[in-house]
């Protein structure tokens, strides 16, 4: 009877914390920012607990804070690119600048201090990341430099065509003016005018007759 009056208590104790994790899976790609949620229950009232993130456990605390329950905290770093904020009841652990090696499962562990001594810890948020932005933005580059290198080459054939017509047109003009015959190249000779010797009908009546014209009668 007495161990069973034990028990009660202790099993009131156990459940009076509890954590949750939520969601259960996250994704972020390379460079982007992710946030991880815990939520933290406590069924009695409470002064003071302290909260931690592990990653993979055994591989150390990655961010920590002693937190009470009415008075929120806002986002504090713990690394260059970890944050925690605390919203009662629940602390978000935000991941900036995303890499390969932060994939892996987050777990959030909770001690509660005053009252009494509890722990809790969630059933852990697996965390994946992925390279497709990083692969997108250089297979982007890659089209855009192929676009401006096609597009140089297409200005250059453009000018050289441009320049070709205007080489032919310039040809083609100095070939029909060396065509032409020789005759219309050269200029015209006039022909020297006639040599006026004096009066032609005088000169003409004596042609027709052979001597001199007769003076009229009176």
């Amino acid at each position: 009877m007495w161990g069973l009056r034990v028990l009660i208590p202790l099993l009131g104790v156990a459940g009076a914390l509890r954590v949750s994790q939520d969601p259960g899976e996250a994704q972020v790609t390379v460079g982007g920012e992710v946030a991880l949620g815990c939520r933290v229950l406590v069924a009695e009232p409470w002064d003071l607990l302290w909260l931690e993130w592990v990653k993979d456990v055994g591989r150390g605390v990655l961010c920590a804070a002693r937190l009470r329950p009415s008075t929120p905290s806002p986002p504090a770093p713990c690394t260059p690119r970890l944050r925690l904020a605390w919203h009662p009841p629940c602390a978000t652990l935000s991941l900036q600048q995303a890499r390969g090696d932060d994939a892996g499962r987050y777990l959030c562990r909770v001690t509660l201090e005053i009252p009494r001594h509890s722990t809790a810890t969630g059933n852990g948020t697996l965390l994946s990341v992925s390279t497709a932005a990083a692969d997108g933005g250089h297979q982007a580059g890659l089209v855009w430099g192929l676009a401006g290198a096609l597009g140089g080459t297409a200005l250059l054939l453009g000018l050289a065509l441009l320049g070709h017509r205007h080489w032919r047109r310039s040809s083609d003009t100095n070939i029909y003016v060396n065509v032409l015959p020789p005759l219309a190249r050269a200029p015209r000779k006039l022909l020297p005018p006639p040599a006026v010797t004096g009066n032609n009908t005088y000169w003409g009546a004596a042609a027709g007759t052979g001597g001199p014209p007769t003076p009229p009668r009176p």
